[in-house]
């Protein structure tokens, strides 16, 4: 399949149009420059879509599909600190559907939900109903059983319920980020910037296969390199070949070869919303030399991920990389979790 016709074929899947313009790709000589000037750091500013993340480029798929099956309300979940359970709120209480959200917990156990900065803003949008769960070590997405006792019950009610995948990674949700390769295709070609990397954050394996299938299938050569946010290298690769399998099945193209997927498990620290000193450094770094704020879950481990990249000579020198924010300011005044590092 030509390049053209994979984005075209996903052009005329249905989706809702929540985004209206490409976010900006823009370079950060300050940062560049503090880091030895030797690489060229570009930021792909996800975190200025609508709703204020990288999700929506996954919802305006799978709301489009509850959309067409009636659904009423939408059951849904990720990470307690994950950006995905507010933007799906937010994005239903505007189709006029209802939301019943599943936490998972991966901080410690005696982790505060009352004290997380997401719960008031999950009141403040109105949420139906809130469910924990406590996902194991080994591993997350483990709490269909739960999803379906809820959807079970929704019905009984007479509802008509519509399961969003957690963190919105799924082959239909995936599709959003090959579609945001393309957006960063035409944005380099504008610029005249040939990329050798972009560094995004490695969670459910969605944003980061997406873009992955997007540029092998456009025959561009580009390294896509994940920071892994809460597991280890042998199980964040398990996610992700998944991830790439379903997706480019479901999209009918080749599959990249499993080399090209890339992951490093040397910033996430002691596990997810575990901080670490390189996170914290690296979030007062950009906010002090180009202005932008980073969460402490994702975004802000990526870029301690990229600068030790830069650092160890993963990243070469005389490169250009992409930074991809993927939003989650709200978790940023999760101080209290942030506190034990230092």
């Amino acid at each position: 399949m030509s390049t053209e016709t994979i984005f075209k074929k996903i052009n005329n899947i249905p989706r809702r149009h929540y985004i209206k313009e490409a976010t900006p790709l823009q370079k950060l000589p300050n940062l560049s420059k503090e880091l030895g000037g030797e690489v060229e750091i570009y930021i792909k500013r996800d975190d200025l879509l609508p709703f204020s993340g990288n999700k929506v480029r996954k919802l305006e798929f799978l709301f489009q599909e509850a959309v067409d099956q009636g659904a009423d309300t939408i059951i849904t979940g990720s990470t307690v600190q994950c950006n995905h359970n507010l933007m799906a709120l937010l994005i239903a209480n505007m189709e006029g559907m209802k939301t019943e959200l599943i936490m998972e917990y991966w901080a410690k156990a005696d982790y505060e939900y009352n004290l997380d900065p997401n719960k008031h803003l999950y009141e403040l949008g109105g949420v139906s109903k809130v469910d924990k769960s406590i996902a194991p070590i080994v591993g997350p997405l483990s709490d269909m059983e739960l999803t379906q006792k809820m959807k079970r019950d929704l019905e009984a009610e007479g509802k008509n319920p519509y399961i969003l995948a957690r963190g919105g990674t799924c082959s239909l949700g995936n599709c959003g980020y090959v579609l945001c390769a393309n957006e960063i295709l035409q944005q380099a070609k504008e610029m005249n910037v040939d990329f050798d990397y972009l560094v995004c954050p490695s969670g459910t394996g969605g944003t980061q296969m997406g873009l992955l299938i997007g540029f092998h299938s456009a025959q561009y050569t580009i390294s896509v390199m994940g920071v892994n946010v809460f597991q280890n290298k042998e199980m964040q690769l398990k996610t992700l070949y998944g991830a790439l399998e379903q997706t480019s099945s479901y999209l009918n193209v080749e599959t990249p070869s499993k080399d090209k997927v890339l992951c490093y498990e040397e910033y996430y620290g002691k596990g997810y919303a575990q901080p670490t000193v390189e996170l914290k450094e690296a979030i007062e770094l950009l906010a002090r030399t180009e202005g932008i704020m980073l969460d402490p879950i994702y975004s802000g481990k990526t870029l301690a991920g990229l600068i030790g990249l830069i650092k160890k000579g993963e990243i070469k020198k005389g490169s250009k990389v992409i930074f991809l924010h993927t939003g989650g300011l709200p978790t940023y005044y999760d101080y209290s979790s942030m506190k034990e590092a230092f």
